[in-house]
């Protein structure tokens, strides 16, 4: 009896460790800038959604502190070398973007003449995915992004279980800048 209860604790750790690893963590950058010349920060928060509080609270707190643990000091938005947006997807998001066209062949689409061999690349974004973006304040532009799909259970049933979800995330995310190669 002990034995099975043994492998049963073990299946079951095994398990949510898994689910945890599995959490994939995705980040795109500039490969033109050099990161090393970014020292400070200033948090951005999209404009306030009531419902969504507590919850963009704790990703704050989490994207701030794994910025000045990387030695980012947080200052205000005016003397700024990065602007930090943040948030929680909390719907089911799709972008697509159109990357080129595989061929000389073309074919009426939506009464227009359209590159027939088009190519999308599609991404969706799922409820809880915990997205970051870091913009030059000077030249506002997006230089590196990174998003943690589904980190979150939604809608929060669990405060603690939401803090932990959101530590989690963001620090996978933000473990990734500045970029390996572009330090």
């Amino acid at each position: 009896m002990h034995t099975r209860m043994r492998v049963a604790i073990a299946a079951a750790a095994m398990v949510a460790l898994a689910s945890c690893a599995g959490q994939q963590v995705k980040t795109d950058y500039n490969p033109d800038v050099g990161f090393f010349r970014y020292h400070t920060f200033a948090l951005v928060p999209k404009p306030a959604n009531v419902s969504r509080q507590l919850l963009d609270e704790r990703v704050r707190r989490a994207v701030e502190n794994k910025l000045q643990s990387k030695g980012l000091n947080e200052v205000d938005r005016s003397s700024a070398d990065l602007l930090v947006g943040y948030g929680v997807v909390d719907r089911k998001h799709t972008e697509v973007e159109e990357t080129g066209y595989s061929g000389p062949w073309w074919h009426w689409r939506w009464g227009v003449p359209w590159p027939a061999g088009v190519d999308e690349t599609v991404r969706t974004y799922d409820d809880g995915t915990v997205v970051v973006h870091l913009m030059d304040a000077k030249t506002h532009q997006v230089i590196w992004q990174g998003r943690s799909p589904d980190a979150i259970d939604l809608p929060v049933k669990n405060p603690g279980k939401s803090e932990r979800q959101v530590d989690v995330a963001v620090s996978k995310i933000l473990d990734r800048f500045p970029p390996k190669s572009h330090a």
